[in-house]
């Protein structure tokens, strides 16, 4: 399946943040880390997908969330994002990441 997200530019240009997320294996902790990364400033939507191990949000622009924050933000509930990839605009298909693609987990911010 593939999604094809659509968003604003200018003031109201998002971005799509999508990662592999280690350690998500139950669909509360999924939901539970959604609602978490939806109070952050910035953060538009946030979804964490069990079966897939992917996490994909819509931010604004200029939210500032990385890597590292994420994980300080997600390790009370045992989960740590990798492979993090970040794009501009949000009218490219969304594609998830491979958790088998990706074994390095202190792979660099892309």
């Amino acid at each position: 399946m593939v999604f094809v997200l659509s968003g604003a530019t200018g003031a109201n240009a998002q971005h799509l943040v999508r990662s592999v997320v280690d350690g998500l294996v139950d669909p509360v902790i999924a939901r539970e880390a959604a609602l978490l990364l939806e109070q952050q400033d910035g953060v538009r939507m946030a979804r964490f997908d069990v079966h897939t191990r992917n996490m994909m949000l819509r931010v604004d622009a200029s939210c500032t969330l990385n890597r590292s924050t994420l994980n300080t933000l997600l390790a009370p509930l045992g989960l740590q994002v990798r492979c993090l990839r970040r794009s501009a605009g949000m009218s490219e298909p969304f594609r998830h990441v491979d958790p088998d693609q990706c074994a390095d987990p202190l792979e660099q911010e892309k």
